[in-house]
């Protein structure tokens, strides 16, 4: 009959786990310490400012209600809906914008007294007037006649 011999594995395997287990200790508490010694960074300048939203709602007629500068895109879209719904002018189009963003209407007038309004953006107040322009002349009912309502950017510019 044959005896097989013990195998150390487990022992050996048991001796290497503990040994790595230690050195991952010792790499955490040294990179801990390493992190208590930095100096705290200042946070970078865009992180200060906080981004705000803007929103906008407007009706076929050309009635509209601006929002900027709100610190969540739903509250700025639910302020210019309220204002809006009290024109009691039709259906609402809202539009909200965050950012640096800016919204733009722009109307025109055809047949009798019918009117036709379009919204346009950008990143810049000129940008969005004139994206809100194009669209308004690009409808053939327009004749090229439209008017600027506003303009209105989400940090208030």
């Amino acid at each position: 009959m044959r005896t097989r011999a013990r195998s150390s594995a487990p022992s050996n395997y048991f001796a290497i786990v503990l040994a790595l287990m230690s050195l991952v200790l010792a790499l955490v508490n040294a990179g801990l310490a390493a992190a208590q010694e930095l100096p705290a960074q200042t946070p970078a300048p865009w992180a200060e400012v906080p981004i705000r939203y803007g929103a906008i709602a407007f009706t076929g007629d050309g009635s509209f209600s601006t929002a900027w500068k709100y610190r969540s895109k739903a509250a700025a879209q639910a302020k210019v809906a309220a204002e809006c719904a009290r024109f009691k002018r039709g259906f609402c189009q809202v539009v909200g914008f965050g950012a640096r963003v800016c919204a733009a209407l722009a109307s025109s007038t055809f047949g009798k007294d019918k009117k036709v309004t379009y919204s346009g953006g950008g990143l810049a107040p000129d940008a969005a007037q004139q994206a809100a322009l194009l669209r308004c002349r690009e409808d053939g009912r327009a004749s090229g006649r439209c008017e600027l309502r506003t303009v209105v950017c989400a940090d208030g510019r």
